[in-house]
């Protein structure tokens, strides 16, 4: 398995048949796209509030995966290419953060449709194990620590505040970013689940919150130091019982990210990683229009199934669960993606896996 050591070795973009007219999926493409030639401008924008296009794009296969992707529909001519905007992944959220939630993302509608049934699965252990857990003595009040790797905008941290969490448990939630610009929403997306003037606020629920901006890898930009992320505010972080990290692991190199995660858990600590699936990830990757028109990017990687089940077990994890997703034409019919998801039809676009960090 070739892993790149560099986060920023991501692959060109072709781009063609751009409609700001369309409705936006900022990691959907046209599959009339595959095997197109042309090749995408890379232009140097002022920095701009973005806005909700439709964009498309063709991307060819990174040299660390070589999964291949049956052409779906071949038969539109490709209109002219347009231009793109390679930043760094950090700045890309920092743009994109005012309309990430609200821009028609296709993957993150497949994503939360998975966690309906996988993040109840995946709760349940650690909810069984901490109730148990409790150290001290029998009236001590047994403690769970979840953390959200790579928050964003809190899309699923909420899902972890709302949970029926029993009366008698103390639930830590933390959620960890590197966008400043998606905390900002997170923050004031996930207040009013814990200050809900109608019932109990979560405090007196005994859940907690706890946000910070932070670099969410360390060991990307410096490989020797501690893989553990560091937090400005002197409290520090310890390991904690459960992490889930949700299409995330699309823009980190796998070693540094499975590294992280270990460093994160405690012995027997459970992880949920969601991701792009490779056979989408061969020709999109995550993005957005600017209101300028300009298809702003970061860095990306087609991680394929496989390569992440063997990373996972060279950073000390034993893999639970796996699961992949195609896009099925219920999902376009029953409206839970656009109707460009019906191009995608067929084609795996997800998948999640659960590990367990062997003790």
């Amino acid at each position: 398995m070739a892993i790149p050591t560099d986060v920023n070795r991501t692959f060109d973009t072709s781009l063609v048949d751009f409609n700001v007219n369309a409705s936006f999926s900022t990691t959907e493409s046209d599959p009339s796209d595959y095997g197109a030639v042309n090749h995408a401008t890379t232009t140097k924008t002022p920095d701009v509030q973005p806005t909700s296009l439709f964009e498309e794009q063709n991307q060819e296969m990174p040299a660390q995966s070589q999964t291949s992707v049956s052409p779906v529909d071949i038969g539109s001519a490709p209109k002219p290419p347009t231009s793109v905007q390679h930043l760094p992944t950090q700045d890309t959220y920092d743009q994109w953060a005012s309309i990430y939630d609200t821009d028609g993302n296709m993957l993150q509608s497949i994503d939360d449709a998975e966690l309906e049934t996988l993040l109840p699965d995946f709760l349940a252990p650690a909810l069984s194990s901490s109730k148990s857990s409790s150290t001290k003595s029998a009236q001590d009040t047994p403690t769970l620590s979840l953390l959200d790797l790579g928050c964003g905008t809190g899309r699923n941290t909420a899902k972890l505040l709302s949970y029926a969490w029993p009366a008698n448990l103390l639930v830590e939630v933390m959620g960890l970013d590197f966008s400043r610009g998606m905390l900002d929403v997170a923050r004031t997306k996930l207040r009013p689940l814990m200050h809900n003037s109608k019932d109990k606020s979560k405090e007196e629920q005994n859940i907690s919150l706890r946000l910070e901006c932070t670099d969410c890898f360390p060991t990307i930009s410096h490989p020797s130091a501690s893989p553990l992320p560091s937090v400005p505010d002197g409290i520090g972080l310890r390991p904690v019982d459960a992490v889930i990290s949700t299409l995330v692991l699309e823009h980190i190199p796998l070693l540094p990210f499975f590294a992280t995660l270990a460093a994160l858990l405690v012995p027997n600590g459970l992880a949920l990683v969601t991701n792009m699936h490779a056979q989408m990830g061969a020709v999109s990757q995550a993005g957005f229009v600017n209101a300028r028109g300009v298809k702003v990017r970061g860095s990306s990687f087609a991680h394929t199934v496989e390569e992440t089940v063997q990373a996972a077990g060279e950073c000390g994890f034993e893999v639970v669960e796996v699961r992949e997703r195609a896009m099925s034409r219920e999902d376009v019919e029953c409206g839970r993606v656009g109707s460009r998801g019906g191009k995608w039809v067929g084609v795996k676009v997800w998948f999640g896996v659960v590990v367990r960090k062997v003790g």
